[in-house]
């Protein structure tokens, strides 16, 4: 590379000079007193329209929230009585069958997808009586009661 070529003077003469400034005027506005009612009115629309998508978007998410407080608080009161049932299930094959069948029945009611469960009257008197032979909260037993239910 020549080190004449790097001087930058020469660059100067290459540029050319600034366009001159042009005056322009805007054209009058020739819309009619309708056209801006509509204009004003769909504005008007827009806006109404954002402020419901922003509060939809805010009830959704408290919907949402409440369902998942809702979902743990569930789980929190079934979680003593599962804990001991699945203790007790690897020594007794009768608490072993009743945590089988009630741990989806509560898992369900949790998630809200069942508010209660109808079963037979055996099944029921079965169930109840093995649970009291149990120690365990007697409140989640009893919340139990509410979501098993005897089919008449």
């Amino acid at each position: 590379m020549d080190p004449s070529s790097n001087n930058y003077d020469s660059f100067d003469e290459e540029i050319r000079p600034p366009d001159e400034t042009k005056r322009e005027q805007l054209i009058e506005n020739h819309k009619s007193d309708y056209d801006i009612e509509i204009e004003e009115a769909l504005y008007l629309s827009i806006q109404d329209a954002r402020e419901n998508e922003i509060k939809n978007e805010q009830f959704e998410k408290e919907v949402i929230q409440n369902f998942l407080d809702e979902q743990c608080n569930r789980r929190e009161k079934f979680r003593g009585l599962l804990l001991s049932l699945n203790k007790l299930c690897k020594f007794d094959k009768d608490i072993k069958e009743i945590y089988d069948f009630i741990e989806p029945i509560i898992e369900a009611y949790c998630s809200s997808f069942i508010s209660y469960y109808e079963v037979d009257e055996k099944t029921y008197d079965k169930t109840f009586e093995t649970l009291k032979t149990i120690r365990t909260n007697k409140d989640s037993i009893d919340m139990l009661k509410q979501i098993l239910r005897v089919h008449n």
